[in-house]
């Protein structure tokens, strides 16, 4: 990432704080001998026959404390495969901008519902897919400029990813980002 993409996204994040604790679930379709789990909770680790690596997969409820479970898991899978640090700081940051949008959108005027993380190694990129199964809704400009801490999250997401896909479904959404980890 650029210095100046790189400046543009930590000041349209600000600092990304919270004291967030969850109790998530998971569903992997995996048998547990096939899983090895993570330091987070809730997060399962597979090695599925044929592929480059483990494969981070993990499924939360889409609440707001629930996001620092999948920070922690990201974190946790990504130091594993040796991403260095200030890479590693982006990909959980933007991630966070990503699973946070479902949490705040996708379920708006219903119970929470399902967020499934999966982070998948390629050669030197990591594909990062984040799926709900609530309501798409258009990203909107904020209406008082006064107000710097909305509406950043795609605008993150799309300054550290070198790839982001967004793809509505009735229902859901599924964002799919690539990030460079070496």
């Amino acid at each position: 990432m650029s210095e100046t993409a790189r400046d543009q996204a930590t000041t349209a994040a600000g600092e990304v704080t919270g004291s967030l604790q969850g109790e998530p679930s998971v569903t992997s379709g995996d048998t547990p001998s096939d899983a090895v789990h993570a330091s987070a909770p809730g997060a399962v680790v597979l090695e599925p026959p044929g592929a480059t690596g483990p494969v981070l997969r993990i499924e939360v409820t889409a609440r707001p404390e629930d996001v620092q479970v999948v920070r922690a898991a990201l974190r946790s899978w990504l130091t594993a495969r040796g991403v260095p640090r200030p890479l590693l700081g982006e990909i959980v940051l933007a991630v966070d901008e990503a699973v946070t949008n479902s949490v705040e959108h996708a379920y708006r005027g219903r119970p929470p519902g399902p967020v499934t993380l999966t982070a998948t190694p390629e050669a030197a990129t990591t594909r990062i897919t984040i799926t709900d199964h609530g309501t798409w809704r258009e990203p909107t400009t904020p209406t008082d400029p006064r107000l710097p801490i909305r509406g950043r999250g795609l605008t993150i997401l799309r300054a550290i990813a070198t790839r982001v896909t967004i793809t509505p479904a009735d229902p859901g959404t599924t964002t799919t980002a690539h990030f460079p980890t070496t």
